[in-house]
């Protein structure tokens, strides 16, 4: 648990100049999502210490007298919808792998959309409001990658696609949509398996 602390404190001190803020900003998002899938949701102690840190976060990106993320903007409404789905999510005592790709799918589109728009923008069309062709294969195919159930297997590939157009058109609340997509497909997968 501290080191989530640590690393969250490091991404903070280390300057642009070496980290920028949008490669903070990611690496937050996917680093304590690491984190995070190594708790356990039926713990009381696993889940305090994810209520502090979701608590203190918002508090930081909501009251301007705090102390400040150097990569949150103002009244962040993106770091406001992750922290408090993962919270609800370890009230509800769900399994927290499920959260994978939350935590991975998300930073891989953008990191993905971002590079490729720069390195070689002809192959990376807009498709929807800001996200891209590359940007959202890359949510699609880390969702695949990470979904923790595997049966049926059309479900896994419905899962991720439709995780792709839920980032996209999610907006501010593209975290908690995704997550949506994946409790369904969760639900949709238990279902299957307890009919078998």
């Amino acid at each position: 648990m501290a080191g989530i602390n640590v690393y969250i404190l490091l991404l903070c001190l280390l300057p642009a100049s070496v980290l920028p803020d949008f490669a903070a900003r990611k690496l937050c998002h996917a680093g304590c999502g690491f984190g995070i899938m190594c708790l356990d949701s039926s713990e009381l102690l696993d889940c305090s210490f994810v209520w502090v840190v979701a608590a203190s976060s918002i508090a930081m990106a909501w009251i301007p007298t705090l102390p400040q993320f150097r990569f949150a903007r103002p009244r962040d409404v993106g770091i406001t919808a992750y922290l408090l789905l993962v919270s609800l999510w370890f009230g509800a005592g769900l399994p927290s792998p499920l959260l994978a790709p939350l935590f991975f799918a998300d930073p891989a589109g953008a990191v993905v959309g971002k590079l490729v728009t720069h390195h070689a923008p002809s192959l990376n069309p807009i498709w929807y409001s800001n996200k891209t062709v590359c940007g959202t294969l890359a949510v699609v195919a880390v969702t695949y990658g990470t979904v923790p159930f595997s049966e049926p297997a059309a479900l896994r590939l419905s899962v991720a696609l439709l995780a792709g157009a839920a980032e996209a058109v999610g907006g501010e609340y593209d975290n908690v949509a995704l997550g949506a997509v994946v409790v369904l497909g969760w639900q949709i997968s238990e279902w299957s398996s307890a009919s078998s």
